[in-house]
C-alpha cells in the first residue's frame, strides 16, 4: 500500500515516500525496535530491507545488532563447528532461462545437499558462461555428501546431471571461518577455537610494479603473515560489474563480467592456499567521488555514461543502484562466499571520502550500509564477518558502525607510534569488537627502508588485542624488499605466544636511562570538532585523550570547531624548547600563535591558490622553556586552519621509552630510542649504542624467562631467568645494547620435567616459551 501526497508529481511523492521511510527506518534501528513501518510502499524501494527488521537479521553473527535482535551468537567454541574441510563443487547445464542469469530475483537456481547426519542444506548455484551452472560448498563434518536435486525457481528436472553428484568426505579439518571471540569479544578466533590474530599488509590491486595477488600471497605466507585485503577496482581488471575503459553500449549496466570473476577465483585459491585470509572490498570511495580520488566520470552508472544516476550521491539511495548491488552481492556470495579465506566482506572503503559522506549525509549512507549488511547476513550460509572502513576523524557513535562485526580505521599521521592506540569509546570500560588499524602508512607516503612500517608494526603490536596494524604500500614492500620487516613482528608474535594470551592491558614500564629526548606529540583525530582540549604532559608517557585531538587547528572562519586552545600543562625537569611543526595551510591564509606562560611566538602565512605545504625555513615555530612547570598554548588566530604535523617537547623526557602489554604471568614490551626511532638505517648506524634498565610490572610470584629480541632480524638476542618475589618489590631488568629499539618477552617458567627438558633446548636458541612453536636462534637452520 502507498501513501498519497496530494500535490505532488509522481517523481517528487516517490522521493518524499523514500524520505519518510528513511527517517523512520533510521528511528527503528536506533531504537532497537522491529516491525513493519507504514508508509514504504510495501517495501518496493527498500528492497528486502523491510521485510528483514521484522525477524531473524541472520542467526550466528557477531554484531551488536545481532545481540539485539537475539542472534545466537559466535559458535566457536561450543562444540557446533569444529573446522571445515575443503571444498565439494559441481556443474551441469541449464539450456532455457526465463531471464537474465545474474538476477537472482528472477533466475534462481539452488542445489540441495545431503549431508552424513541426513540433513539437507540449499547451496545456491551461479552463473559460469554458455549454458554452465556451479555449485561450490564447504563441508564443516566429514562422511558421504550427496545432490538431492536442482530447482530453478524452485522447479526440478529443469537442470541436467550434476558432475559430480557424490562426494566422501575426509581427512584432517581446516580452523574453519573467521568468527568473533565470544569470551572476549575484541579478538578473533577460527571455528575450532583457535585464535586469529590478523597480520599482514594490503594487496588492494595490481599494476605492472608487481607481481600478480597469487604470488604476492605466496611472498607473504613465507614472511610468516596471515592477513590481507583486496579491493574490487576496475582499473585492474577486479570488479565484477564494471570494465576499464569506455562502456560498451551494447552491455547491461550492472552485468556480471565473467572474466573478472575467474580472476578472483586465481586470488580466492591462492589464498587458500597460502594461508590468507582476506578482506574483499566490495565498493571504495572514488567510485562515487568527484573530489577525492575521484574515478565517478568513469563509472558506468553516471548518466553521462549511459548509466542511470545523475550525481554519485545517488547511490546510496536509487533503488537500481541497490537492486544492482545487491545482485552483485549474491553473485559473490554464490561464487566464493565458501571460502574461510574470506575473512569478511568489507562493505564500503572510507565511505566519508564520497561525496555523498563529505555532504554528511549520514542516514543515507548509513542506511544503505544496514540494508546491504542485512542482505549479506539474510543469504550467506558461512555468516562471514562485516566489517567497513574510514579515517580516525568518523565518530565512533556514528551509524555506519552499527552494522558490522568489527571496527578498522585508516592513518597516514607524523606520529606513527601515537596513531597506533586504538580508542575505547567512551560509554565503555572495554572494546565490545575488535578493532584494528586496516591501513596505516607514512604522511608523506615515503618509506623506502620501511621505518614507518617497523615502528607502527611494532607499536601496534602493544597496543592491540584484535590485530596488528596493515601497512598500506604493498608496491613499496614490493620494490624495497621489505618482508624482513613483517617477519620479524610474525615471528615473535609466534614465538611469544601474544596472541594467545588473554585479559593483557596497555601501558608503559618504568625505565632509566641516561640522557634526555624529544617527547613528539603528534595528534591524529583528523579533521573534527575539538572536545577536551587541555592535557598534562608526563615525562615518560603520552597525554591520555590526545590520540582523539584534531589534526587540524582551527582559524577564526571555523571557530565553532575549536572555541577554546590547545593546552599542554609541562613540567620540565631542564630547560628546552617546545617546536611546532605545521605540515599543511588553508589556501585561504592561517595565524599559528604559540605561547609560554603568555610569552606569545607566531607565524603568518599567506592566502595562496590552493592549500600548500609552507616552505621548511617557515614550517615550525620555537620557544624556550625554563625548567619547571609551564602552560603552554597553541591557537589559530588567522582565516583559516593549519594541519599540525607534531608538537615537540625538546629535552622533556627519558632517551628511551616503551610501550607493553602485560597480564598476571606475562608481559611483552617494545622499547626504543625517541630520536631515533624515525632515523635511516644509514644514520642510526652511525650512533654509539645505549643501554638502561626497564622495570618488571606487577606479575605473579614465580620464575621467569627474560627474552631480548632483535626487532629487525626477528631473532633472541639473550634470554635469562629471574625470580619474582611474593612481596612488593619492583624488578629491574638491564637491556642489552641497541641503537635504536628491542623487544622483550617475559614468560612464566614450569616446574616440570618435561619443561626442564624442553628449557634445555630453549637455552639453546634463547628463544621466549610458548605452546607448539619453535624459533631458531642466531646462525642456527630454522626448521
Amino acid at each position: 500500500m502507498s501513501e498519497i501526497i496530494p500535490g505532488a508529481t509522481g517523481m517528487e511523492r516517490s522521493a518524499i515516500v523514500r524520505m519518510k521511510c528513511q527517517r523512520m527506518l533510521l528511528a527503528t534501528w536506533l531504537a532497537g525496535a522491529a516491525g513493519v513501518l507504514p508508509g514504504c510502499g510495501g517495501g518496493q524501494d527498500f528492497g528486502n530491507f523491510q521485510r528483514s527488521l521484522g525477524g531473524d537479521i541472520g542467526a550466528g553473527y557477531s554484531t551488536s545488532l545481532s545481540a539485539r535482535y537475539g542472534g545466537d551468537g559466535n559458535r566457536a567454541g561450543t562444540g557446533v563447528v569444529r573446522g571445515t574441510y575443503p571444498r565439494i563443487e559441481t556443474a551441469f547445464r541449464i539450456e532455457k532461462l526465463p531471464g537474465d542469469p545474474f538476477d537472482y530475483e528472477r533466475v534462481r537456481v539452488i542445489v540441495t545437499l545431503r549431508k552424513p547426519d541426513g540433513s539437507t542444506v540449499d547451496v545456491p548455484a551461479f552463473f559460469d558462461g554458455d549454458t554452465t551452472w556451479r555449485m561450490r560448498y564447504t563441508p564443516s563434518a566429514p562422511g558421504k555428501y550427496s545432490v538431492v536435486n536442482i530447482r530453478l525457481n524452485q522447479e526440478t528436472g529443469m537442470a541436467s546431471d550434476p558432475e559430480p553428484r557424490e562426494w566422501d568426505v575426509r581427512g584432517t579439518p581446516a580452523p574453519g571461518f573467521v568468527r568473533i571471540d565470544p569470551g572476549d569479544r575484541s579478538r578473533f578466533v577460527f571455528d575450532n577455537g583457535e585464535r586469529f590474530y590478523p597480520l599482514g599488509h594490503n594487496v588492494a590491486w595490481e599494476s605492472n610494479e608487481v607481481p600478480r595477488i597469487p604470488e604476492i600471497f605466496a611472498r607473504m605466507q613465507e614472511a610468516g603473515e596471515n592477513w590481507s585485503r583486496v579491493w574490487t577496482t576496475h582499473w585492474d581488471g577486479k570488479n565484477l560489474d564494471w570494465r576499464a575503459g569506455a562502456r560498451d553500449p551494447k552491455r547491461p549496466v550492472g552485468q556480471i563480467d565473467l572474466e573478472v570473476a575467474r580472476r578472483w577465483d586465481a586470488i580466492v585459491e591462492a589464498a587458500e592456499k597460502h594461508g590468507i585470509y582476506f578482506q574483499m572490498v566490495l565498493q571504495h570511495h572514488g567510485q562515487y567521488s568527484t573530489e577525492v580520488n575521484p574515478n565517478w566520470a568513469e563509472n558506468p552508472y553516471n548518466a553521462a555514461q549511459g548509466g542511470f544516476l545523475r550525481n554519485p550521491m545517488g547511490f546510496f539511495t536509487d533503488s537500481q543502484a541497490r537492486a544492482l548491488t545487491k545482485r552483485k552481492l549474491y553473485y559473490i556470495l554464490a561464487r566464493w562466499g565458501y571460502s574461510p579465506s574470506i575473512m569478511a566482506f568489507e562493505l564500503f572503503n572510507e565511505v566519508e571520502s564520497t561525496d555523498a559522506g563529505r555532504a554528511r549525509r549520514w542516514e543515507e549512507i548509513a542506511l544503505w550500509h544496514r540494508e546491504m549488511a542485512l542482505f549479506l547476513r539474510q543469504h550467506d550460509l558461512y555468516r562471514h564477518l562485516l566489517t567497513t572502513s574510514a579515517h580516525p576523524a568518523l565518530a565512533e557513535d556514528n551509524p555506519i558502525w552499527e552494522t558490522v562485526d568489527f571496527l578498522q580505521t585508516h592513518t597516514y599521521a607524523p606520529d606513527t607510534v601515537t596513531a597506533m592506540r586504538i580508542p575505547v569509546p567512551a560509554a565503555q570500560k572495554k572494546s565490545t569488537r575488535p578493532h584494528f588499524i586496516g591501513e596505516f602508512g607514512s604522511a608523506d607516503l615515503k618509506d623506502p627502508e620501511g621505518v614507518t612500517l617497523h615502528r607502527g608494526l611494532w607499536a601496534s603490536l602493544m597496543y592491540s588485542p584484535s590485530g596488528a596494524a596493515q601497512y598500506w604500500d604493498w608496491v613499496n614492500i614490493e620494490r624495497n624488499r621489505l618482508y624482513d620487516r613483517l617477519r620479524a613482528a610474525a615471528t615473535f608474535v609466534k614465538a611469544s605466544g601474544l596472541a594467545s594470551q588473554g585479559s593483557l592491558t596497555t601501558g608503559v614500564l618504568q625505565v632509566e636511562a641516561s640522557g634526555r629526548a624529544a617527547l613528539r606529540l603528534a595528534p591524529a583525530g583528523g579533521w573534527k570538532k575539538a572536545g577536551a582540549h587541555t592535557f598534562v604532559v608526563e615525562p615518560d608517557g603520552f597525554p591520555e585523550g590526545f590520540e582523539h585531538f584534531p589534526s587540524y587547528l582551527q582559524g577564526r572562519s571555523k571557530r565553532e570547531m575549536m572555541p577554546e586552545p590547545l593546552t599542554l600543562r609541562v613540567h620540565f625537569a631542564q630547560p628546552g624548547s617546545v617546536v611546532v611543526t605545521i605540515g599543511q595551510v588553508a589556501k585561504r591564509g592561517a595565524r599559528v600563535v604559540l605561547q609560554v606562560d603568555g610569552q606569545r611566538v607566531e607565524r603568518s602565512y599567506p592566502p595562496a591558490e590552493k592549500d600548500y605545504e609552507p616552505e621548511p625555513e617557515n614550517a615550525t615555530l620555537r620557544a624556550e622553556v625554563p625548567a619547571g612547570t609551564h602552560t603552554i598554548t597553541l591557537r589559530g588566530e588567522g582565516e583559516d586552519w593549519v594541519l599540525l604535523r607534531e608538537i615537540a617537547l625538546v629535552n622533556y623526557a627519558p632517551v628511551l621509552a616503551t610501550l607493553a602489554r602485560s597480564g598476571r604471568d606475562f608481559c611483552v614490551a617494545w622499547i626504543y630510542h625517541r630520536d631515533r626511532i624515525d632515523l635511516s638505517r644509514e644514520a642510526v648506524a652511525a650512533l654509539p649504542e645505549v643501554k638502561g634498565r626497564v622495570a618488571l610490572p606487577e606479575l605473579q610470584s614465580g620464575r621467569y624467562r627474560i627474552a631480548w629480541w632483535d626487532t629487525w632480524a626477528g631473532v633472541p638476542l639473550r634470554s635469562t631467568e629471574v625470580e619474582v618475589p611474593r612481596r612488593a618489590q619492583t624488578v629491574w631488568l638491564e637491556t642489552p645494547l641497541f641503537r635504536r629499539d628491542i623487544a622483550l618477552c617475559v614468560t612464566k617458567t614450569l616446574r616440570t620435567a618435561a619443561k626442564k627438558n624442553s628449557a634445555s633446548q630453549d637455552a639453546k636458541t634463547g628463544r621466549p616459551e610458548a605452546p607448539s612453536s619453535r624459533v631458531s636462534g642466531p646462525g642456527e637452520k630454522q626448521k
